[in-house]
C-alpha cells in the first residue's frame, strides 16, 4: 500500500483543503515554481512503514507514520485546513501524535502547521483484500 497515495487522494477531494489548496498538495516537497502565497500542503514520510499485524506467517496490516504541513501567508487557515485533515486522517485510522510545528517564518512571511500521524490503517487493509 502507498500510504502517501491514499492520503494524497483522500485529502484532495475533501471540499475545504480542495478549495484552499487546489493543486498545490505535493509530496516531500513543493517544487520552486509552486504558487507560494497561497497555502499548499506537503505529505512525507516520517519513517518507513512497520509490519503490525501477522496471519499465517504473512503480513495483513502495516504501522504508518506520516507528516502533514501545511502553509500559508495567513495565520488561520493552516488551522483549519489541518482541522481537516485530522478528521480524513482518522477516518481512515492514523491518529494525530503531539509536538508538531506552529511557526511563523518571517523569511518566507508564511505560518507553518505540520502535524505528525501514526497508526494501522485496518480499514484500508481490509479493502485491499477485497479487491485482491
Amino acid at each position: 500500500m502507498d500510504i502517501l497515495e491514499v492520503v494524497y487522494n483522500r485529502l484532495s477531494t475533501n471540499p475545504v483543503i480542495k478549495n484552499y489548496c487546489e493543486n498545490r498538495i505535493k509530496y516531500y516537497e513543493g517544487p520552486e515554481t509552486m504558487d507560494s502565497s497561497k497555502p499548499f500542503m506537503i505529505i512525507e514520510p516520517v519513517d518507513v512503514e512497520l509490519p503490525a499485524m501477522f496471519s499465517s506467517d504473512e503480513i495483513v496490516a502495516d504501522d504508518f507514520f506520516i507528516q502533514v504541513s501545511v502553509e500559508a501567508p495567513q495565520r488561520k487557515i493552516p488551522k483549519e485546513i489541518q482541522a481537516e485533515v485530522r478528521k480524513e486522517l482518522r477516518s481512515i485510522g492514523l491518529a494525530q501524535l503531539a509536538n508538531g510545528l506552529d511557526e511563523y517564518f518571517k523569511d518566507t512571511k508564511r505560518y507553518v502547521d505540520a502535524r505528525r500521524y501514526r497508526g494501522v490503517p485496518f480499514r484500508l487493509f481490509l479493502l485491499e483484500e477485497e479487491v485482491k
